[in-house]
């Protein structure tokens, strides 16, 4: 692996069914701009799979380091939200948040599908197990890119509830893998059962497979005198009547 592969946060989760549209707008053009724009935050994609309640979200930020989430800027943004942030906040469910320390990568450009697997483990070394296959996947032109990490300890993140935080003796293997199309992904994820299955210690792994909704780059965000992007009252303002 490259010493320049980013840290990586991924995030899952669900939205008010009814406020879908406002959730939309408010998390392209807000929120992850805004998560963005904190210096050390290198790039992010959002993705999406399901309808209506069942509709769930995928967010992959690219961070130059884990310590980045421990900076002033990422604290500022957590406690002191944006209006409109701070009303989106109590809408969300099934929340999942693991900050990982990548351990393999590869791969060029942005797919229009990705697959997600979180996988409970005993050690690290686990984790470590999956780089090789990932690799031959890759080699054999199945899939675009992939990634590999694995969460490190996970203190109570003071926005959202979640039903399962890593632990020094409870690790978290998370793998991303692209593709152009869902099919390929599905073939991927086959590809990958037995591997999988070596480190699962019983668990059933459930991958999950989602659409490519919106990429940006911290170099496409407007230039200004302070590094927080500005808020998107504009189009708050289009949801007011709620």
């Amino acid at each position: 692996m490259s010493d320049q592969t980013p840290a990586f946060l991924a995030l899952w989760n669900k939205f008010d069914a009814a406020l879908l549209d406002e959730y939309e707008c408010w998390h392209t053009f807000e929120h992850v701009p805004e998560r963005v724009s904190v210096p050390g935050f290198v790039a992010a994609k959002r993705y999406a799979q399901g309808e209506g309640a069942q509709r769930l979200f995928f967010t992959l930020y690219d961070i130059g380091s884990l310590e980045v989430l421990e900076t002033a800027a990422y604290a500022e943004l957590i406690n002191q939200p944006s209006a409109w942030s701070e009303r989106m906040r109590v809408f969300f469910s099934g929340f999942r948040r693991f900050p990982c320390r990548p351990l393999a990568a590869a791969g060029r450009g942005i797919a229009a599908t990705a697959a997600t697997l979180t996988l409970p483990l005993g050690s690290e070394a686990d984790a470590e197990r999956l780089a090789a296959p990932l690799r031959e996947l890759l080699a054999r032109g199945g899939i675009t890119a992939f990634r590999l990490g694995v969460s490190i300890v996970n203190p109570h993140y003071k926005v959202f509830e979640q039903d399962f935080v890593a632990t020094e003796a409870s690790a978290v293997a998370v793998v991303v893998i692209e593709a152009t199309t869902r099919e390929v992904l599905t073939e991927a994820t086959r590809a990958l059962a037995q591997p999988v299955g070596a480190i699962a210690d019983g668990a059933n792994p459930e991958w999950e497979i989602f659409d490519l909704l919106y990429a940006i780059s911290r170099q496409e965000l407007a230039q200004n005198d302070r590094w927080r992007t500005p808020e998107r009252d504009d189009l708050r303002a289009l949801f007011s009547d709620r």
